[in-house]
């Protein structure tokens, strides 16, 4: 089977821009822990208390038990308060989780696929 030249450009260049287009989504989906840390950090001295936390969060409708479980996990040093650092690695342990999770189910998945 042949194909023109012409018709391998057009599909050349449509391969290129789709996956030009899924790059940029990506890009875009992908948080940046600054500006949420910023958000969070609603009296700007650089850290996030608890009450900033729920005060941000409470309006997706987390409880509040959640919301305090959650800010006491990023909390590393029990101090009462989360620094960007604490924040960054809350949620790199959060990415693993998932990480780990979907990992888990598609094994499991695999399994009863074999069975």
């Amino acid at each position: 089977m042949k194909v023109s030249p012409l018709k391998l450009i057009a599909f050349a260049l449509v391969s290129f821009a789709f996956s030009q287009t899924a790059m940029a989504q990506d890009d875009q989906k992908k948080p940046d822990p600054e500006k949420m840390f910023k958000r969070l950090d609603a009296n700007k001295d650089g850290n996030i208390s608890l009450e900033e936390f729920k005060n941000k969060k409470r309006k997706r409708e987390i409880p509040v038990e959640k919301l305090e479980a959650m800010y006491s996990k990023m909390d590393a040093d029990s101090n009462g308060s989360v620094t960007m650092e604490e924040f960054k690695l809350g949620l790199a342990k959060g990415k693993d989780k998932v990480k780990a999770m979907k990992k888990k189910k598609a094994e499991t998945e695999d399994m009863e696929e074999e069975n």
